[in-house]
């Protein structure tokens, strides 16, 4: 080669042997830094969601307890625990918790023993055990509830406590009577963690893990330079419980795991659980983060790599043109080509990751979507096997009518979600102008199936115009389908079974009654109708509160349910709500 073209050539070894791996540097460290932020927020999410799940883990069970220490039967029993009613308390503490999946559901008197449990006739049981050394127990007594997580002494089961103090009316004394202890524990939880991609773990103040989704990793320690919210000195230092195998990177966030043979790098984030003393991690693959940088370095050494055999073919110009061209050629067509598979690698990394924060975004909504559409749910599978019922009879204007009806509760599925604010958040609940007519007609859509099939009529009294009330569609709903499916239980031993439904206007409210043709309600039961547990069905088909999550509803909604027998007999509830003049 001519000595005229030694310093382009020079310049092009240059620029590829420094330029490129520079460049590479400098694109894979800006793609770092975009995915690590990308990942972190889309971490610190499902840490959220994480801790969220957690928190309704532990406030699902909150108010059984509570409820309970305000029970009569329950402090009949701290102030006379007599055989039969320490037998009845077993039983009905035993159905709530076999209801409840807990653990365990216990009464203690003043000094810590045990005199009713739901694992009464269980080995071993609690009954006559003395758990005062407790601290829930012991809490509870001081300042009304107490909360622990611990290993069962005579279960020998891992467990979160809940304890509210019974105080007894008419006492005497200053001490209470008593606690009322729920067990429960987090296997399912960690079931639903072991789903998602990310190591979940959640730690105690002494900076033991108690709850994680990675096996083996329960009742080890943190190591001491884990960023948590609690001092190192808190962090143990005995041998005995061994510690997790990380190492620490140069960020306080990134950690390497070793797993078998292999090291894999983790993003690692913290939040400390409101209202206790806890921690939860979550650890993130940095995998992505990794192949991002690589493929955007690879991107860019490609990129200067093109520029620079440009500038040398430019440079070269005057050699010999057929030559040049197809060398020119060849060497342009193999770099587009890299580039190109480069370019397409990077969108496709981005196209992941971006789906993975929707997914993220989706599973803030799960836990409310799941609550709130259960009952659209519920009637789209009814209006569908009529519909197979139908169709199989050659009906397909009542067919076209189901399928109508499923369009609508889809709509309202899709209202539904549209209304949820942020994640495993319930609707705002608004009240407005509904129509008492249409709500029965939905309650009597969802139960036409059990109806038919329990040989139940219906006979309904409405007016034929529009009666608009206060209130909210659902919930209203949901009182209806209450009463509704109350008057269906109550006539199973009837030979006659027939319900009326009426709806009339009284002044400025409607007055919407429910009228079963069963034995009624006995007169020393119709005091305590509406108590939360009262129910008068067997063990195990009810917890008895029914009647009084209605109760509640309807006085949201301003108006009141009253339960009566009718002089011609069965029994007779009435719902009246305030009359609203337009829908809005």
């Amino acid at each position: 080669m001519p000595l005229l073209f030694a310093r382009p050539r020079r310049v092009m070894l240059a620029v590829l042997v420094v330029g490129m791996p520079l460049a590479a540097a400098v694109a894979a460290g800006l793609a770092a830094d975009n995915a690590g932020e990308s990942l972190r927020e889309q971490g610190s999410a499902q840490l959220s969601l994480y801790e969220s799940n957690l928190r309704t883990e532990l406030e699902r069970h909150a108010a059984v307890p509570m409820v309970l220490a305000h029970d009569r039967e329950v402090a009949d029993l701290l102030r006379d625990p007599s055989p039969e009613r320490v037998d009845h308390l077993n039983r009905k503490l035993e159905a709530i918790a076999a209801t409840l999946k807990a653990s365990a559901l216990y009464v203690m008197n003043g000094t810590g023993t045990t005199v009713a449990a739901s694992n009464w006739n269980a080995s071993p049981s609690f009954v006559g055990q003395n758990f005062s050394y407790r601290p829930y127990f012991q809490s509870a007594m001081e300042r009304g509830e107490g909360h622990h997580f611990a290993l069962g002494t005579t279960s020998l089961v891992p467990g979160y406590y809940t304890a509210q103090r019974v105080v007894a009316e008419n006492r005497t004394e200053d001490r209470p009577a008593g606690v009322v202890v729920l067990k429960v524990g987090f296997q399912e939880l960690e079931r639903a963690w072991s789903h998602g991609q990310e190591k979940v773990l959640v730690s105690d103040r002494d900076g033991v893990v108690f709850i994680t989704n990675v096996e083996g990793w329960r009742y080890n320690a943190l190591p001491r330079r884990l960023p948590v919210t609690l001092p190192a000195a808190a962090v143990p230092a005995t041998e005995e419980i061994p510690t997790l195998p990380w190492a620490f990177g140069g960020a306080s966030d990134r950690i390497t795991l070793r797993e078998g043979n292999a090291e894999r790098r983790y993003l690692l984030q913290s939040a400390a659980v409101p209202g206790g003393d806890w921690t939860i991690h979550a650890l993130t693959s940095l995998a992505p983060v990794a192949t991002r940088a690589q493929q955007a370095g690879l991107l860019a050494a490609a990129v200067v790599a093109l520029a620079a055999l440009t500038g040398h073919a430019l440079a070269q110009r005057r050699l010999n043109l057929v030559e040049r061209l197809a060398l020119q050629e060849e060497a342009r067509a193999e770099l587009e080509r890299r580039v190109a598979a480069a370019t397409a690698e990077l969108r496709a990394t981005e196209n992941e990751l971006t789906q993975a924060a929707k997914l993220a975004a989706l599973g803030q909504m799960s836990a409310a979507m799941a609550h709130e559409i259960n009952q659209p749910l519920a009637a789209i599978r009814s209006f569908a096997d009529n519909a197979v019922v139908l169709l199989e009879r050659g009906r397909p204007d009542a067919v076209r009518d189901n399928l109508a009806e499923i369009a609508d509760l889809t709509d309202r599925m899709a209202a539904i979600t549209r209304s949820l604010k942020g994640f495993a958040r319930r609707a705002s609940g608004t009240l407005g102008a509904v129509s008492a007519a249409a709500a029965v007609g939905q309650a009597l859509a969802l139960l036409e199936a059990r109806l038919r099939r329990e040989s139940v009529t219906v006979d309904t009294d409405l007016p034929p115009g529009p009666l608009l009330v206060t209130g909210e569609d659902v919930r209203l709903q949901q009182v209806l389908v209450n009463l509704i499916g109350n008057a269906a239980d109550a006539m199973r031993a009837s030979p006659h079974r027939h319900v009326r439904i009426a709806l009339v206007a009284e002044g400025e409210e409607a007055v919407l009654t429910v009228r079963d043709s069963g034995p009624g309600i006995a007169e020393a039961d119709l005091p305590r109708i509406f108590v939360p547990f009262f129910t008068t069905k067997d063990a195990g088909d009810g917890l008895g509160l029914g009647l009084s999550i209605s109760h509640g509803i309807v006085e949201d909604f301003g108006g009141s349910l009253t339960a009566a027998n009718h002089p011609e007999g069965g029994a007779l509830f009435t719902v009246r709500l305030k009359r609203r003049d337009t829908q809005t």
